[in-house]
Order: structure tokens, then sequence, then C-alpha cells
């Protein structure tokens, strides 16, 4: 096993590759040990939209390359209040596009 990989930062989108949760995306909620995480997962196999949140070793997931859609950016900013995080809400916002659809 490699251990020079990067660990995962909070608010970093994943995916789910092993156990029966293949396939699942979400995002860091924070770092539990040395090797294991607690994550939101907004969405199943399929698209659907889901909540659920689990813990799930680093040696589990990937780091999502596609782009993050603007419900989950809204959910992440959410989030980032419920914790006043808010460099985090900053980061977040920066993200928005210019014109908001509401």
């Amino acid at each position: 096993m490699e251990t020079s990989k990067k660990p995962f930062t909070k608010g970093e989108w994943i995916k789910v590759i092993n156990t029966r949760l293949i396939g699942y995306t979400g995002y860091i909620i924070n770092r539990l040990l040395e090797d294991g995480y607690k994550v939101k997962l907004t969405k199943d196999p399929k698209g659907n939209s889901i909540e659920a949140i689990i813990w799930i070793g680093a040696e589990d997931i990937v780091s999502c390359e596609d782009k993050v859609e603007e419900d989950d950016l809204l959910a992440l900013i959410d989030f980032a209040l419920a914790t006043n995080d808010k460099q985090w809400f900053l980061e977040l916002t920066t993200q928005l596009p210019e014109e908001l659809p509401f």
C-alpha cells in the first residue's frame, strides 16, 4: 500500500471504490485518526440524491474529478454555515455561478 498519498481535506468530493457502497459520491466532513474519514454521501450510483453519513477508510475512496453540481455546492455552503466555518464558506461561495437560479 502506498503511504505517500496525500490525505483528503474537509469538503473534498470523493467517490467510493470499495465496500458495498461502490459508486456512491459525497464529501469529506472530517478526518478520523490516520486513515479514516467521516463522509456525507449525496448521490447513489444512479445519480439519485441521498443523505447519509458514513465512516470509511482512505483505501476505499478516491478523489472525485467531476465538477461539483450546484445543488451539492449549496449543500456544502449550508454545512459550512452550520459548522461556523467562515474560511470554508468563503472558499465555497467563490465557486458559485454569477447568477443563482432562484
